[in-house]
């Protein structure tokens, strides 16, 4: 049997996690779950002891129950994360997290746009940049910012397959390619 990567696993995972909160119609107690195990991420790394053969199963359940009340996790989330730490998965938790994020916007119809600048955009930038793609596109949309000096100004945005690079850099390649008479 071929052996899975840490992307499969993780897909797999949050795949199932999404369809127990459909079947369970806990979806948004699930999603709000989730947010707070991302921000509780250090607490999880730490949590890896749960991946050990040597702590027995009732041991692990103990630990997740606790952590589970003092985040006030719904019992979907909390019976998923007794599942992932039977599977000895808890370091793919993260992983899974970011997976289960993509899946959870795509249910809802939000487009995840990647947005390439050279800085942080303000809060009236990222407004306008928000509220004309989203009239644009006619979607609700989320926007995930990387920020990469070599692109040198301007911006590079990608959502789906499609790609709008409106960066200097790109610029500067095309003016090159004019000069040197190969476009």
């Amino acid at each position: 049997m071929a052996k899975l990567s840490k992307i499969q696993i993780a897909n797999n995972y949050a795949n199932a996690l999404l369809e127990a909160a459909l079947a369970e119609n806990t979806l948004p107690d699930v999603w709000k779950d989730c947010q707070k195990l991302q921000s509780y991420n250090e607490g999880l790394l730490q949590l890896n002891i749960l991946n050990n053969p040597v702590f027995k199963s009732e041991e692990k359940k103990n630990i997740i129950t606790d952590i589970a009340s003092s985040l006030q996790l719904s019992q979907t989330s909390q019976n998923f994360l007794e599942l992932v730490a039977s599977k000895r998965r808890f370091n793919e938790l993260p992983a899974i997290l970011e997976q289960f994020t993509h899946l959870y916007h795509k249910n809802q119809g939000i487009l995840e746009v990647e947005v390439e600048s050279v800085q942080k955009l303000s809060a009236e930038q990222n407004k306008k940049l928000k509220n004309g793609l989203e009239k644009l596109l006619n979607q609700k949309i989320i926007l995930n910012y990387n920020i990469n000096p070599k692109i040198i100004g301007g911006l590079k945005i990608s959502y789906n397959s499609v790609c709008i690079d409106d960066s200097i850099a790109a610029k500067l390649k095309t003016l090159e390619q004019v000069m040197k008479g190969n476009k």
